[in-house]
């Protein structure tokens, strides 16, 4: 069975997942490459709005991207996934599910970096004390292995991020990159 890697973007909230996956994705589709993206925010707002935040529900969200990912990649379709993926345990989850097809692409920031961010707003609730189980929840800082691939959004430019994702995508799918 011919399968294409899953590339599994994973850090803090706010440190640019989703603006880099988007990207890559927008940059692979010009290529004429078949990718699909699964992002972690609108994946919980529609399959897995069944789910709250705690740790079981946060390891059953990761078990079903996880699945659909291999499912994908299975039929040949390149994945793009993007998901804080905060402790250990969820990472090595996805890892018994997708073997070796799977390319962690950690996307770091600084919790500081990531809460001056704050896009969706959700910092300031935690802060407010609207939102639980956000910046009181562990994250576990990735292993040697996950963070093979690492990129700096706190000191690269989107566009030097985005193009040194490229580059490790390219490295990992047999296509010229650049």
């Amino acid at each position: 069975m011919i399968t294409s890697p899953v590339f599994w973007l994973f850090g803090r909230s706010a440190a640019g997942k989703t603006t880099l996956a988007e990207r890559l994705v927008k940059t692979l589709r010009t290529r004429k490459k078949t990718v699909v993206h699964l992002d972690g925010d609108i994946l919980r707002s529609s399959v897995c709005s069944d789910l709250g935040f705690n740790s079981a529900a946060r390891l059953e969200n990761h078990r079903r991207i996880a699945q659909f990912s291999r499912i994908l990649s299975d039929q040949g379709i390149m994945v793009i996934a993007s998901t804080m993926a905060p402790q250990h345990s969820q990472r090595d989850l996805v890892k018994s599910i997708l073997g070796e097809r799977l390319v962690w692409l950690f996307i770091h920031a600084s919790p500081e970096v990531c809460a001056a961010r704050d896009p969706k707003g959700i910092y300031q609730k935690a802060r407010e004390g609207t939102v639980s189980n956000f910046t009181d929840y562990p994250y576990d800082l990735p292993r040697a292995e996950e963070c093979r691939h690492l990129v700096d959004t706190t000191t690269g430019s989107i566009e030097q991020c985005s193009g040194q994702l490229l580059q490790i995508v390219a490295a990992h799918s047999g296509f010229s990159g650049c």
